[in-house]
């Protein structure tokens, strides 16, 4: 297959190799499904998937911000490149949470040993995916949430003041929605984390 530059170097590389080097590269496989000779691609996009979708008969779930999922056959790939909709296109990337590594480029275990500082009293702001704050990591003993507010850019209604999109949740409504079963929570607090990352990062 002839090397798109709307396609990423990774997928590129991919699309050159056996099958067989995919699999033993532990990363080059990752979206692809050998069974279905199918892969699943993010890409980024503009206008609307319509046609794309039409035409190539294929499966596309549009994110925000003007990204998309496409499952798609291998074949379709170069042909999907060339449509003028299709500004980019790259394969998932098998993710590792490296917790030990991430702690001690912060420097955060000198400071809690050397200084005994543990991050009270501090607030942190979290700019990610979004967040399950019905997670135990961020619920206290008593069952009132940790976090002080929430503004998802992804919900219309009542944006923080000097602002004109999304929605401000307050540490009161948060606490509303732990109290109320799903799916009432939802109509209290609309938030969610469909990749998880953020909750992780909180």
């Amino acid at each position: 297959m002839p090397v798109s530059g709307k396609i990423e170097n990774q997928l590129n590389m991919a699309l050159e190799v056996s099958e067989a080097d995919r699999i033993k590269s532990g990363t080059l496989n990752v979206g692809y499904s050998p069974d279905t000779k199918m892969w699943e691609l993010i890409v980024r996009f503009t206008g609307n998937l319509d046609r794309v979708r039409q035409e190539l008969q294929i499966s596309a779930v549009e994110l925000s911000n003007n990204y998309a999922i496409l499952t798609i056959p291998e074949y379709l790939i170069e042909r999907l490149s060339g449509y003028v909709e299709i500004i980019f296109i790259e394969k998932p990337k098998r993710l590792a949470y490296e917790v030990n590594e991430g702690r001690t480029a912060s420097c955060i275990n000198p400071v809690q040993t050397n200084y005994s500082l543990f991050g009270e009293g501090v607030l942190v702001a979290i700019i990610d995916s979004g967040i399950d704050y019905s997670h135990p990591d961020f619920i206290n003993d008593d069952g009132t949430t940790r976090i002080s507010a929430m503004w998802d850019q992804t919900v219309n209604g009542t944006p923080p003041p000097g602002y004109a999109i999304g929605t401000l949740y307050t540490r009161d409504q948060i606490n509303q929605a732990l109290k109320t079963p799903m799916p009432e929570r939802m109509d209290i607090v609309q938030t969610t984390d469909i990749s998880g990352h953020g909750t992780h990062v909180g």
